[in-house]
């Protein structure tokens, strides 16, 4: 390289320097970036990943083997429950139609499964009497016209199948079954609850033994 060359290269640098301190001075870059540059590397952001949208479900096996031990479920009670998988709505667990999102009624969710509308509504109620579905019903309607009027949504048990994050459940069902506290009652011991903690607005799945902790408190106050 001639003279005139490596003067330019030196002079070229200089500026590269010059403008790196200036854009320090306006708060630009960051210290880190302009070491980087100074010794002639270059910081490369890393780009983010794209979110993975596929939908899952997580099944609890703590607590399925707890109920297959025990025999609280049937073989066609278990498989019932696995076959609402795809209509889980994600972090709710509400049964929804997958393409829609609308609650499903129960003749939507026997055609869903290919099931007879019979036999879909039988399950559910027993299902519902066990404490592994709940339905979300409004007082009101049936206090004035004796019956349902909207569509009143139904929702599996996180504690079996979750749709989602089990730290980031929604809490009206959390606290439905809470209430309820069905499997309680009937004396179903599941080794992973589900609790919505103190100003909380998730619910979550946790031991057992903080699920007895965090009762234990809120009937402390």
């Amino acid at each position: 390289m001639d003279k005139i060359g490596a003067l330019k290269q030196t002079l070229q640098q200089a500026e590269l320097k010059a403008k790196r301190r200036t854009e320090i001075d306006l708060g630009k870059v960051n210290d880190e970036e302009a070491k980087a540059n100074e010794q002639g590397f270059m910081i490369v952001r890393k780009r983010q990943r794209a979110v993975n949208q596929t939908r899952f479900s997580q099944t609890i096996d703590e607590n399925i083997a707890y109920l297959c031990q025990t025999q609280y479920l049937t073989s066609a009670e278990f498989s019932f429950i696995f076959t609402l998988a795809p209509m889980l709505k994600m972090n709710v667990n509400a049964i929804v139609d997958p393409v829609s999102g609308q609650y499903c009624s129960v003749s939507e969710i026997a055609a869903y499964l290919k099931r007879s509308r019979q036999k879909t509504s039988e399950m559910i109620s027993v299902l519902i009497e066990k404490g592994i579905m709940y339905e979300f019903a409004n007082v009101h309607e049936l206090k004035i016209h004796g019956r349902h009027v909207t569509r009143r949504p139904f929702f599996l048990n996180p504690e079996i199948l979750c749709c989602g994050d089990k730290n980031r459940l929604q809490s009206g069902i959390v606290q439905l079954m809470i209430h309820h506290n069905i499997l309680e009652r009937a004396r179903v011991k599941l080794p992973i609850k589900a609790i919505v903690e103190p100003h909380s607005q998730y619910g979550k799945l946790v031991k057992r033994k903080k699920f007895l902790e965090v009762l234990k408190q809120q009937k402390g106050k």
